[in-house]
Formats: C-alpha cells, structure tokens, sequence
C-alpha cells in the first residue's frame, strides 16, 4: 500500500512539471508568434518604405549576389536579377566595381556617396547600409537617387556665379576711372570758375561732386565684398587690442566731436583670423552705430566672450536701434531697412562681415540692446 501511494505521487510531481513545461512550451510559442508578427510587420513597412521611394533599392550578400531589387530597379534593368551579381547586372562588368564600398559596409560602415555611371554618365547619391542577418551573415542595402538634375543646377550656379564675379570686377574697373575724372574736373571746375557761376551753378557743382565720391564709394564696397568672399584668407595669430586701436584712432574725430564714449573689455586675447577682415568687422559694426544711433548715441561698448568652438566679438551701442526690429534681414546684400534709406550706401558693408564671418567658420547676428539701441556679434570659430 504504502509503494502504491509512494508511486501515485512520484506521478503527480511528473505530471506538475509536464504541466509546468507545457505552459511554458505555450509562453514560448506565443512569444515565437508576436516575434514573427513584429517582423512582419517590420517587412510591411519595410516594403511600403522602399515602394514610396522615388529611387532604386538593391540588397545584395557578402558574395555580391542581389537578394532583393526594388520595381523602380527591375523596370531600369528590364528583369528581375535576383542571384546574379550586382556588379555586372548593373554596371556590365566581370570584375567587382573599383568604386565598390560593399568590404566596408560589410564590416558595418554606413558610406554616403555621389558617382557618375560610367554606363549612362548620369550622378547618382548613394547610401550603403549594413544588414545583419539571423544566420550570422551580413548583407549590403543601396539606396539610389538619381541627382544628375541637382548636379547640373549647381555646375550652371557655379558658371553663372563666376560670370558675375567678372562683370563685376569688370564694372567696378570700368567705373572708378571715370567717377574719379568726374569728381576731379568738378572739383576743378569749383575751384577755378566758382566765383563765375551763380548760386544755382555752385549748388550743382556740389551735388556733381558728392555723387562722385558716392560712386567710388560704392565701387570699393564692391571690391571689398568680392574680395571677402574670394580672396584667400591669411589666418595668423593677431592681437585684437591692436585692431580696435586702429578702428578706435580711425574714428575718434567722429567720437571726440560727437562726445560719445568708446568702451572696450579689460582682457581679450589673441585670435587666429584674417588681420584685414577683422578690421572690415570691426569698421563696418562701428561705422553703422555711428551713422544709425541718432543724436542720442552717447556709447559704442566693444564686448568679448568665448565658449569651446568660438570667439565671440560684439558691439554695442545705446542709439536709436533698429527700427521695425528688422534684425534678420540686416546682412543680405544690398538689403536697407528704413533706419538706413536717408543715408549714402550701398548696403553691402554687413554682408561683407557676414561673409568674413562666414570664412571664418563663424556667423554675424544682431539683437536689440537691453533699453534701446542694438548689439552686433560676429564669431569666430578656435579651430582656423
């Protein structure tokens, strides 16, 4: 009796572990199923993704054989190439491409490139991504954008740039001469008939003679925006102290007559930049608080900071600001807000400091000072 109770139990332990595994048999096969239903639904989206995009999609394996081709790919080749090799499908050769990036994608490298097909010589832009299969094995997906339109465009941009460039060096050579002959027959002319010529004469003799020097003006800002955006730069180290000597001795007639203060910060130190486009910053920031802040400027204050990656320069003044609060729009070429539409220029000396700051890795802004006037910034990138 007491064996028969002994193995009537031994086989209600059994059947609680068969039990016992049996539902964890049944966890497993659901977990097994929402596995499967997750990369389903992956695949789903995979493909939809690949269908939606306006280019051609390959996959192919550590052998260059093409697993899968998208329909944009089948319809370019004429044919579904799935296991024949990439290289002569595509590119008609019997040799793997020189070009080929597949043993660095292979070992996990995402590549980004642009190439010209020597079989239709159009561009292309290329992502190759690396695939890990369950197996173990590693696959190359490339994604292809044909860009032979945008290659185009900007090689027409580039043309149509550097044809500007020469009229308008072409243009400011062939002004100068002739406003300076103006302004100096003018000139001339005033100082030896001007007691001949009634007050109507001597008025337009003045007028001939400030368009004049408007002209040259005008012709050196665009040689110096010219110059700012092609000329090499000559990055070196220089002393900014020196710097805001020479803009500060350049203006001080204007300061000491205008009773204005000029403030500058006890340390800054020396910066690799362009000594010359420093100087043009510098000029430009201080010449506009001049000619903008109104009867009420009483203060231009230098200020300097510095985080990781940049110098940061600013100029600060307590004058009348930027009307409108236009602050954005202040550095385009030839933009002038109405602060600036009754005085002579030709609204090219902040774009100018844009693109110095621009060569130096850097960018120009303007914010409204803290009760009135305006502050401008230019940073200067650490690493020229």
């Amino acid at each position: 009796m007491v064996e028969k109770d002994k193995a009537k139990d031994e086989l209600i332990d059994e059947l609680g572990i068969l039990r016992k595994r049996i539902t964890e048999l049944e966890a497993l096969e659901a977990e097994r199923e929402e596995i499967e239903k997750t990369l389903r639904e992956r695949e789903e989206r995979y493909r939809a993704i690949v269908s939606a995009f306006d280019g051609l999609v390959y996959i192919c394996s550590e052998d260059n054989r093409i697993e899968f081709m998208n329909e944009e790919l089948i319809k370019r080749t004429g044919y579904d190439a799935t296991g024949e090799l990439c290289y002569r499908v595509l590119h008609d050769r019997d040799s793997i491409c020189p070009w080929c990036v597949n043993e660095r994608v292979l070992k996990g490298e995402t590549v980004r490139w642009e190439v010209q097909s020597p079989k239709d010589n159009r561009w292309y832009y290329i992502v190759n991504t690396p695939i890990y299969n369950s197996d173990g094995t590693v696959s190359k997906q490339a994604m292809i954008l044909d860009i032979t339109d945008r290659k185009e465009m900007e090689e027409a941009l580039e043309r149509s740039a550097e044809e500007i460039k020469r009229f308008a060096y072409s243009v400011s050579h062939d002004l100068k001469s002739p406003a300076a002959a103006i302004y100096g027959l003018t000139k001339r002319l005033h100082e030896r008939y001007g007691d001949s010529l009634d007050e109507k004469g001597r008025r337009y003799c003045g007028q001939i003679l400030r368009a004049s020097l408007h002209v040259g003006a005008l012709i050196e800002k665009i040689n110096a925006y010219i110059e700012a955006k092609e000329v090499p730069l000559k990055a070196e180290e220089i002393d900014l102290r020196e710097i805001l000597q020479i803009i500060k001795d350049e203006f001080s007639p204007r300061l000491t007559i205008r009773q204005i203060t000029w403030l500058e910060p006890e340390t800054i130190p020396e910066i690799k930049a362009d000594k010359l486009s420093m100087l043009r910053v510098f000029r430009n920031f201080v010449d506009n608080a001049l000619k903008y802040g109104g009867e009420g400027l009483s203060e231009i204050s230098i200020g300097y900071q510095a985080n990781d990656d940049f110098h940061i320069f600013s100029v600060s003044d307590n004058g009348e600001g930027i009307r409108g609060g236009d602050y954005e729009g202040l550095f385009a070429a030839f933009r002038r807000n109405d602060t600036s539409k009754a005085m002579e220029g030709a609204g090219l000396g902040l774009a100018i400091v844009s693109e110095i700051a621009e060569r130096h890795k850097g960018r120009v802004w303007a914010e409204p000072g803290k009760d009135q006037g305006a502050t401008f910034f230019v940073s200067v990138s650490k690493d020229l």
